[in-house]
């Protein structure tokens, strides 16, 4: 398959995604990730950018290697949301981070905890039925 192809079925697959799903992804989910780059002065941006550096890596290739959208694509969130989430609580709470919260690094840590927050329920189910039935197209599996 020519890189070409590969390109327009990771689209294709992307298309087919319910409509409430696409927009979650493009509008908010990696928005607000992707805002960590923006704050890297910060403990908490540093965090942020790292966890989604990793999950933007490991799902490039997850994508690349199946030329679609699919469940495994869940399971690197697992991987760097949970201890960011921990990480980032810890923060809000004072118990980790050099000095005192800012507005923008508490807003920053809000927005992920609550947004990361939703997407690790979906990645849980779709984790937990990828590595149940070991299906990878999310359009067929009806999510």
């Amino acid at each position: 398959m020519s890189h070409i192809e590969r390109l327009d079925r990771i689209h294709d697959s992307y298309r087919r995604l319910p409509l409430w799903m696409r927009l979650w992804i493009l509008l908010v989910l990696i928005p607000v990730n992707a805002a960590g780059f923006f704050m890297l002065h910060t403990a908490s941006g540093h965090a942020v950018a790292w966890a989604s550096a990793f999950v933007m890596a490991t799902n490039g290739l997850t994508l690349w290697r199946y030329a679609s959208l699919n469940r495994a694509l869940a399971l690197p969130h697992l991987l760097a949301w949970v201890p960011l989430q921990a990480a980032l609580v810890a923060r809000l709470i004072g118990g980790w981070g050099p000095d005192a919260l800012e507005w923008d690094e508490w807003l920053l840590a809000v927005m992920v905890v609550m947004v990361n927050s939703v997407a690790l329920f979906f990645d849980t189910v779709a984790s937990w039925r990828w590595w149940r039935d070991r299906r990878v197209n999310l359009a067929a599996d009806g999510l």
